[in-house]
């Protein structure tokens, strides 16, 4: 489908990657991975043909579609949602208009061959979007990624930076392109939507290549991951898992070749200095000295740096961190929160959970004494030191300021020297402390943020996605330094992996039926890992219960209590036999029936064309039927 073929790139003096190749195939499942900096973004934007390469070729599939999702958030407005997302990429408004046209056109002069060919291109076009179930499938995507059905026909002027990037996904999901190009997907989801999202790709169709920081997220998804990193671009076959068996054995390799080629060098280096002087071993010292220069050096990689450090000890606290007696909080009229109650003990380890707008950085808020409530109270405890990573911490720094500056304000006692040392431990070292924080990246914009928080001891850390930007070496020592953290903690982060070691329990915040109720706040006993499977099987029993599918990608999911009998197993193998042959003779008949229509002579007799273009139309809708029968059999014959 893609080719990439000894491709490069490079920006004045710095080489991104040089002479990198790789294939995407129509049912490759990717993820793209390295360092900030090594380019993958850029491989992206060639991909996309929107930049060029300096060398080597692109070779892209005839009418290749491409869906892309990028972090930036989308120029959108002046539609609701609903029609937003069934736009697609802007072609179906253009393919609609333009049958009108034509079929004004052909009502006027039934005998215009010109007129008769172009609509049957434009019919086999609008056949391919399924258009009698497009609005149907948008409201179901719409509600998997979160939206409510009132939010249908809001205007997308009403919402936020984060839906609206959910609007983005759900235009590119209808689209159902051939191939899906995601920079970080789940950056802006919470819990359910990242699963129904998971699911959703899980069954797609069609190619993916994916950016995530979430390991959990692509470990399900991949089979292949293309590592980009050293101006070059190595593959491996399965998940990040075995990737990175695969990595440490290459590199165990690579360090044993590189070790035996250094003491290659350096016996040709003794034998030149020994006797390159003397006349009877002179040519010898000469060819060995070729030898040398022929040799192709082996490069181990850099050893990457990472952060490290430790919070500090947690100063004692009193037995209760926080008490909210009959809390109450409203936005306007709807109200957030009435008659919460609930006791937040010394030692805790909180993962607070639900949906987008069920009110968690609200409450995280209200815990950290950013915001009272309106009615009840919160109550710290004794000798309480609040520490709050807020989601937008890393935005709310001073551009203006220098990286030692703003570390230094909040810690203005602190000798520069060890201020410094802080500002190494998080790879920010020398001259680059003096750089100004509106030329960081997001990464490194959210490692100053966490410095900050390090420089003020606290006992009571509450942590508002704080894994966003950075990447999985980062991620893996901020986890680490959590888990020895002897203080009480709260956290909210859709970062499976991330927050599933760090927690004992779990608050769940649930939007109560009664909208005048506001959000019903639940402690739940177990681990994360509890609230996780039960969230899945709330997911598949909610798709069950669906009589439609989301789209024909993606097949309905039947539980079953018991195990099918052997006589079921045996049915269903036999029918999707069946099923497969249909879909051959059907993709068969599709490809005559687009060989006949895209010749002209074709249209000189009107009531054949029209015959074919009514055949190929009900040649598609039995085709999509039979590919979601097909991927229900398999799914049913596999669980």
């Amino acid at each position: 489908m893609i080719s990439i073929q000894n491709v490069s790139k490079q920006y004045g003096a710095k080489v991104l990657f040089q002479g990198i190749q790789a294939q995407l195939g129509a049912r490759s499942r990717v993820a793209l991975i390295g360092p900030n900096g090594a380019g993958k973004s850029t491989l992206i934007r060639i991909l996309l043909e929107k930049e060029e390469a300096d060398e080597g070729r692109i070779t892209r599939a005839s009418h290749l579609s491409i869906g892309y999702l990028a972090q930036d958030l989308p120029r959108l407005g002046g539609r609701t949602v609903l029609t937003e997302v069934m736009r697609l990429d802007g072609r179906r408004e253009e393919l609609l208009e333009t049958q009108r046209e034509l079929e004004q056109a052909l009502s006027d002069n039934p005998s215009d061959a010109e007129s008769l060919e172009r609509y049957g291109r434009i019919l086999e076009e609008v056949g391919s979007l399924d258009e009698g179930r497009l609005e149907a499938r948008a409201k179901q995507i719409l509600s998997g990624i979160g939206f409510q059905e009132r939010d249908f026909d809001r205007e997308l002027h009403e919402f936020s930076g984060g839906w609206l990037m959910r609007v983005a996904l759900a235009r590119i999901l209808l689209m159902e392109p051939d191939l899906l190009l995601l920079d970080e997907p789940t950056n802006h989801l919470d819990l359910e939507s990242l699963l129904w999202l998971e699911e959703f790709l899980r069954r797609y169709r069609g190619a993916l290549l994916m950016i995530s920081h979430d390991r959990l997220f692509l470990n399900r998804l991949v089979d292949e991951v293309w590592e980009l990193d050293q101006r070059t671009l190595l593959t491996y076959r399965g998940n990040l898992d075995a990737y990175q068996i695969q990595k440490a054995e290459r590199l165990a390799v690579l360090q044993a070749q590189y070790q035996g080629q250094q003491a290659k060098i350096a016996e040709i280096e003794s034998f030149v200095s020994r006797f390159g002087a003397k006349a009877t071993k002179a040519r010898q010292a000469q060819s060995r000295l070729k030898q040398l220069e022929k040799m192709e050096l082996i490069e181990l990689p850099d050893a990457k740096a990472s952060i490290r450090f430790r919070f500090p000890p947690a100063p004692e606290s009193g037995k209760e961190v926080m008490t909210l007696q009959d809390l109450g909080v409203s936005y306007g009229t709807r109200p957030i929160f009435k008659g919460v109650n609930w006791t937040l003990r010394r030692g805790a380890r909180v993962a607070i959970v639900g949906v987008n707008g069920a009110g968690k950085t609200t409450l995280l808020k209200i815990l950290s004494g950013k915001i009272n409530p309106d009615q009840g109270q919160a109550k710290l405890g004794h000798g309480v030191k609040v520490g709050f990573y807020a989601q937008l911490q890393a935005e709310s720094l001073n551009l203006q300021r220098t990286i030692l500056q703003e570390l230094e304000e909040v810690a203005p006692e602190m000798p520069v020297s060890q201020v410094r040392g802080i500002a190494g431990a998080f790879l920010f070292s020398g001259d680059q402390v003096e750089k100004k924080c509106g030329v960081l990246s997001g990464g490194e914009k959210a490692r100053v943020a966490l410095a900050k928080l390090l420089l003020s001891p606290s006992n009571f850390l509450i942590l508002d996605e704080p894994t966003n930007h950075l990447d999985s070496d980062s991620k893996e020592i901020l986890v680490e330094a959590l888990k020895n953290y002897s203080g009480t903690l709260c956290v909210v982060s859709h970062d499976r992996e991330f927050i599933g070691p760090l927690v004992d329990s779990v608050l769940e915040l649930v939007p109560h039926s009664k909208s005048d109720q506001g959000t019903q706040v639940i402690q739940l006993l177990g681990q994360y890992d509890d609230y996780l499977k039960k969230k899945q099987m709330e997911l598949v029993a909610a798709e069950s219960r669906a009589p439609q599918l989301v789209t024909h990608k993606i097949a309905e999911v039947v539980p079953e209590v018991k195990g099918p009998s052997n006589n079921q197993k045996k049915s269903w193998e036999r029918e999707k036999v069946k099923v497969e042959t249909e879909i051959v003779d059907l993709e068969r008949r599709q490809g005559e029936l687009q060989q006949l229509l895209g010749d002209v002579a074709t249209y000189a007799d009107k009531n054949r064309s029209f015959q074919l273009i009514e055949e190929q139309k009900k040649v598609e809708r039995s085709l999509s039927e039979k590919l979601s029968r097909w991927e229900e059999l398999s799914l049913q014959l596999e669980q």
